[in-house]
């Protein structure tokens, strides 16, 4: 929701992982993630190329981040991460049973896939991104966002320089 109102009022392409992933497999691995991470970066390195501000809407859960920071300082684009997360996981768990249950679409991420994923997911450090609560309200939230996607004067520490390998975003 909020990559989505961000994207309508800045007029920024929104690129969401969910519009490459499609199927996910019973038994997700990593070559699956790699090969969606790659697409996504692929089509925000054409955007970024044509001198346009984008938003890329996906989980970023270990070094894809890094591919995506190295991307911005290709072309000397702002790399602003935000990192979303639900503070208890009670509620968490209640809110993906709720989308699952609304949801039509065999793709949407069950609880046991999340809890999957986030085996693999590497913690994002101290002042390397802004942290979103989204037990805040939606309207907070937004508002801390679009300050720090459109300011001038915000700071963020780079993410570690590690190897990167074209192609594996699980370091």
């Amino acid at each position: 929701m909020l990559a989505n109102r961000l994207a309508r009022e800045l007029g920024w392409p929104l690129l969401r992982i969910d519009d490459i992933v499609g199927e996910i497999p019973e038994n997700p691995d990593v070559e699956f993630w790699n090969s969606k991470v790659a697409i996504l970066l692929d089509v925000t390195e054409v955007q970024l190329g044509l001198g346009l501000s984008v938003i890329v809407d996906s989980v970023f859960m270990n070094t894809d981040r890094q591919h995506a920071q190295n991307l911005a300082r290709k072309y000397n684009a702002r790399f602003r991460p935000i990192y979303t997360f639900v503070s208890d996981d009670h509620i968490w768990e209640q809110r993906v049973y709720e989308r699952c249950k609304q949801s039509n679409n065999k793709d949407v991420a069950t609880w046991e896939h999340i809890q999957y994923q986030r085996g693999h997911f590497r913690e994002w450090a101290a002042d390397t991104a802004i942290f979103i609560d989204s037990l805040y309200p939606f309207m907070y939230n937004y508002a801390e966002v679009l300050q720090f996607a459109t300011s001038e004067e915000v700071v963020v520490k780079p993410l570690e320089d590690i190897p990167l390998i074209e192609g594996s975003y699980h370091g």
